[in-house]
């Protein structure tokens, strides 16, 4: 199977062009997907228009899929799938759906999927079905480099920390609330793990800020001060316009990103509100993160 793989920025992200989706990978295919997906944590694939089930199969074959936790938002005929949309079942806006992994501020929304859970995703795969006429970007921002733009003394800081990250029970992230609004009793019990603050990636070994202002609730052991203070400047860094690339959205277009560290995700709710914004997705099942041992 032929293809290309062309970078997209000096950040993160790389376009497959010529590969089509709808028909299964051969090993040496799926491989260099792997590869290109490991090297470059987000990849594009334009302009493929796919079913819920298309999309549920061809994500397949990066392992095995989960179902996402906001049960409300399952697809009806995939339950692999779950639906990402700002419209109710009436048509009006749905305020919970847009705050889904959205935010105005990227600020509020930098995130990796599933932090919530004991096992964080392997990958997500978001697949664009309508789009409104301007804005809904997805931004992503490379904490491999946030991580190593650090202070030495700040490297040392952060070693060996780890983080309480919560979804159901989000108190400091007034828009994790509010998405999470939609959880069922169930998952709002379920949604809370703890995990490193700075992650080793299991394919590269590169060291990755994994902590994140959405589902980041706390640093363990530290008192409450100095663990908002910590968690705002990581933040900041993150917010540096020099680790930052994003997409704008064609209708049919997928993106494939990484969730095991070294790089976080939000969409912008900066769209007109009366317009519909509506993807499909689907979540592959990951491992435990594995804490990076700064060795300065």
């Amino acid at each position: 199977m032929l293809f290309e793989i062309r970078p997209l920025s000096d950040v993160c992200g790389a376009e497959v062009i010529g590969l089509d989706m709808t028909k299964p990978l051969d090993d040496a295919a799926a491989r260099r997907v792997e590869d290109a997906f490991d090297r470059h944590k987000v990849l594009l694939f334009r302009a493929q228009p796919l079913s819920a089930r298309q999309l549920a199969d061809f994500s397949a074959q990066f392992g095995v899929l989960q179902q996402h936790v906001q049960r409300a938002y399952q697809h009806p005929e995939v339950p692999e799938v779950v639906q990402m949309t700002n419209r109710k079942a009436d048509g009006t806006y749905d305020e919970v759906g847009a705050a889904r992994g959205a935010a105005a501020r990227t600020r509020d929304g930098w995130h990796s999927d599933l932090s919530f859970d004991p096992k964080p995703a392997k990958a997500t795969l978001l697949h664009s079905v309508e789009i409104p006429s301007s804005g809904g970007n997805t931004c992503f921002a490379d904490t491999t480099a946030v991580y190593q733009a650090l202070p030495e003394a700040m490297k040392r800081r952060l070693n060996g920390l780890t983080a309480e990250f919560v979804y159901g029970q989000a108190r400091r992230n007034k828009l994790a609330a509010k998405a999470a609004e939609a959880l069922d009793a169930e998952a709002r019990a379920k949604t809370i793990a703890i995990h490193p603050v700075v992650a080793r990636h299991p394919k590269t070994g590169a060291p990755g800020i994994f902590l994140n202002p959405y589902t980041g609730q706390r640093i363990m052991g530290l008192e409450s001060e100095e663990s908002e203070a910590l968690i705002e400047e990581l933040t900041d860094r993150i917010e540096d316009e020099a680790v930052r690339w994003e997409h704008v959205w064609g209708v049919g277009d997928t993106l494939m990103w990484d969730n095991r560290g070294g790089l976080l995700h939000s969409g912008r709710i900066d769209y007109p509100l009366n317009e519909n914004r509506r993807f499909i997705r689907t979540t592959v099942m990951g491992d435990a993160i594995q804490p990076y041992t700064f060795q300065g």
